[in-house]
């Protein structure tokens, strides 16, 4: 039996709506069917403190993120998405008072990381006033960021 991945799944609704978009009316039953068994799935998944759990990253701010994009690929928003609009809460309580986000292998909620703020900030889009404040401050007068 194969394991099923937020990361994966997401990804998925989101490279199938991005292919309805070129290939109009193409197999839209079978997709649309895809798309609604898909985003129950992503529902189904989230967890009881309104993340999603990364396989493939470190951890829960990366599986938030993607299943958010997928999620708002499929139309789903704050305003008519629970999981949607609770993954925000998700993402505003663990903002570190730096305004960033971290995590690392052995803690949920560690000193803030450009790529996990990043990351929030993506998945949050409605929110990304409150988000980008420290990527702003770690700019590079070279135009870099900082190596993490």
């Amino acid at each position: 039996m194969f394991e099923m991945y937020a990361e994966c799944t997401a990804s998925a609704i989101d490279a199938v709506i991005l292919f309805t978009k070129l290939h109009l009316g193409h197999r839209k039953q079978e997709i649309e069917n895809f798309i609604r068994k898909a985003v129950q799935y992503m529902e189904d998944l989230q967890m009881p403190d309104d993340s999603w759990y990364g396989n493939w990253g470190i951890c829960f701010t990366y599986a938030t993120w993607f299943a958010l994009r997928g999620l708002a690929a499929a139309g789903q928003a704050y305003h008519n998405c629970l999981a949607v609009s609770q993954a925000a809460g998700f993402l505003l309580k663990l903002q570190l008072d730096d305004g960033g986000w971290g995590e690392n292998y052995l803690s949920c909620k560690a000193k803030s990381n450009l790529v996990q703020t990043a990351w929030s900030l993506m998945g949050g889009k409605e929110n990304q006033s409150l988000f980008t404040e420290l990527l702003i401050n770690s700019h590079k007068e070279d135009g870099d960021f900082p190596q993490q």
